[in-house]
């Protein structure tokens, strides 16, 4: 009898302490692990460039560029396009500026802004006014973690407008308002027309 209550006592206390062990094993790999494989939204990660567009005649004053397409001009396929179809939903749009990304892997991005595009033409370069922004920047990589990678950062922002054989055909005056781009707070870019 001595021994069959002795072997449940062990039994017992194996129980308990398997119980025990798996809890504190649980809990080791709950705290030890991280979230590691999500980027979570509040991480501030590459910005855009802020563009924000007013009248040449009211420095002041906001004004809304109609039909206007934005495309790379390495790319066919538009950033923001108001003239033929619904904007890139990616990017930020409002009536008065724009938010479109820089290349994290070379020191100059080009864009071709076409204003007053006519919505029968798919690729902007039939129809409007056509001008071709130059933006050459420095470039500092900042890592964030394993998910969400590295964060580049463009410093000393220089901004140049090319229209053509004619010069800049609807963009009047371009003006940098910040010239280091990392964050997307307030606007980068100021252009006048």
């Amino acid at each position: 009898m001595k021994m069959w209550y002795a072997w449940k006592n062990v039994s017992i206390q194996m129980k308990q302490n398997t119980y025990i062990f798996l809890l504190v094993f649980t809990l080791i790999t709950t705290l030890a692990c991280q979230r590691d494989d999500i980027c979570a939204e509040s991480i501030e990660t590459t910005p855009l460039l802020i563009i924000r567009f007013y009248d040449i005649e009211e420095p002041d004053e906001l004004k809304d560029p109609q039909n206007l397409s934005i495309r790379a001009t390495d790319s066919t396929s538009f950033v923001i396009n108001t003239g033929s179809g619904t904007p890139v939903e990616y990017f930020r749009f409002s009536r008065d500026s724009v938010a479109i990304p820089l290349k994290t892997s070379a020191d100059l991005t080009e864009y071709v802004f076409t204003l007053n595009t006519d919505p029968n033409d798919s690729t902007a370069t039939n129809s409007g006014l056509r001008d071709t922004i130059n933006f050459t920047y420095g470039r500092q990589e900042e890592y964030i973690n394993r998910a969400c990678a590295y964060k580049v950062s463009y410093v000393g922002l220089k901004v140049d407008v090319d229209g053509g054989a004619n010069g800049p055909n609807w963009i009047q005056d371009i003006q940098i308002d910040e010239p280091n781009v990392d964050d997307q707070n307030q606007a980068h870019v100021s252009i006048f027309f």
